[in-house]
């Protein structure tokens, strides 16, 4: 699984990022009791524009198991099916046509239980790439 290694090591280059010294950050609470307000100098990870653990999924490919319905979405001229959607109950995701996709073909308006990896193309148009289904 040398994908994996690949992303946790993408994952720690976006950690440090905010971390240029090399030191820990101590996040230890200031012992400021009377109501007075002390400045470190340090900056807040959320005020560095650091990390967005939010932003930085967002658009990352995630494996996930959908229930749905196999769907034509584009036919060729002479009346075979050349591209998938496949609808649930939330969203429709077009199917990429690799090997599986194409297998998928004669599936049509089949209700399937499908794991694959879902990519999010915009905020409306998703992907997904069908490895294994029922």
């Amino acid at each position: 699984m040398s994908g994996f290694k690949d992303e946790i090591d993408d994952l720690e280059e976006e950690l440090d990022i905010d971390d240029t010294d090399g030191s820990d950050e101590d996040y230890g609470f200031d012992d400021d009791e009377e109501g007075g307000s002390k400045s470190s100098g340090k900056k807040n990870k959320s005020d560095s524009g650091g990390f967005n653990r939010e932003n930085y999924y967002i658009y990352k490919d995630k494996l996930v198991q959908l229930s749905g319905t196999i769907k034509p979405k584009e036919r060729s001229k002479d009346g075979k099916v050349i591209s998938l959607d496949f609808k649930t109950d939330d969203k429709i995701y077009s199917v990429v046509m690799d090997d599986m996709g194409r297998k998928l073909v004669t599936s049509c308006f089949q209700e399937l239980l499908v794991t694959g990896l879902v990519s999010k193309i915009t905020e409306k148009e998703y992907t997904i790439a069908i490895k294994t289904y029922i």
